[in-house]
């Protein structure tokens, strides 16, 4: 069987973007994201736009398989699909291809949710730094644990996020303690992802000489700091072990993570040991 979920996240005057994943006998063999052509006016016109790609994506990944699903959460895109599915079948070589609503709450539609609002960042002219990975280097867990160095992260606020704007706090720590967790970005979802659009008013912050001051006077150093990912930027992770970063380029500083437990609470656990 052969199956495609499609979702689609319409941003009003903004880019809206489709999210695909594709599977054969239910494993997933194809994710994407990609542009909704022109300027749709409404969710509707998303939706029908993420179904057409949807029947693209089976034009070329499906082999002869009898079976054709695609999927979508909205029932007016479904059911537009649904009476124009003998015309579509036609491109199929005798497939049975058809059109289904699926919540969003289930799994694979959730992926394609999910996709339709990770804009890809690494096609975007901003630059990028190497992803270093702190579980086996002991120059980097000594180097925190020895010489006091700033080490920042983002924590999702929950309680202040919505169904529109995502909320993030930006703790800034050394090995010993909290040196700031005060500053709050609600940022609104959907466009070039949420993740990206928080780390760009952060990298904004940070270069702002007034609050570059406020941070000094709490003991705060950007020079060869560090900036974790965790599990609510891990989408600031690209291809090629590369991230976009939440700090200046202008500041001297590394981006770290660990592939299993991206908390913070492992990173200093770590460090601990070279105290």
């Amino acid at each position: 069987m052969f199956e495609v979920y499609c979702d689609s996240s319409y941003n009003e005057s903004e880019d809206s973007y489709i999210g695909c994943t594709v599977l054969r006998d239910g494993k997933q063999i194809h994710q994407s994201t990609t542009k909704v052509p022109d300027s749709p006016e409404n969710n509707l016109n998303c939706e029908l736009a993420a179904l057409d790609f949807a029947v693209t994506l089976a034009k070329i990944f499906s082999e002869n398989d009898r079976e054709i699903f695609l999927y979508n959460d909205s029932t007016e895109a479904v059911k537009s699909f649904q009476a124009k599915r003998k015309e579509i079948e036609k491109d199929f070589s005798g497939s049975s291809v058809s059109f289904e609503y699926i919540p969003r709450e289930k799994v694979n539609q959730a992926i394609a949710d999910s996709l339709s609002k990770k804009f890809p960042i690494f096609f975007l002219d901003i630059p990028t730094f190497e992803v270093e990975s702190f579980s086996r280097r002991e120059d980097i867990l000594s180097d925190i644990a020895r010489n006091g160095r700033s080490v920042f992260y983002l924590d999702k606020k929950e309680e202040m996020s919505t169904n529109k704007k995502t909320c993030y706090r930006l703790i800034i720590r050394t090995m010993e303690k909290i040196l700031s967790d005060d500053r709050l970005y609600l940022v609104r979802k959907g466009g070039p992802g949420t993740q990206v659009k928080a780390a760009d008013e952060i990298r904004k912050d940070l270069s702002d000489p007034l609050v570059i001051s406020s941070l000094k006077v709490k003991g705060i150093r950007l020079e060869n700091s560090y900036f974790l990912l965790t599990d609510e930027t891990w989408g600031l992770r690209g291809t090629d072990n590369q991230a976009y970063s939440i700090l200046p380029t202008s500041v001297s500083h590394r981006i770290i993570c660990d592939e299993v437990d991206r908390s913070p609470q492992n990173l200093f656990l770590r460090a601990a040991r070279f105290r």
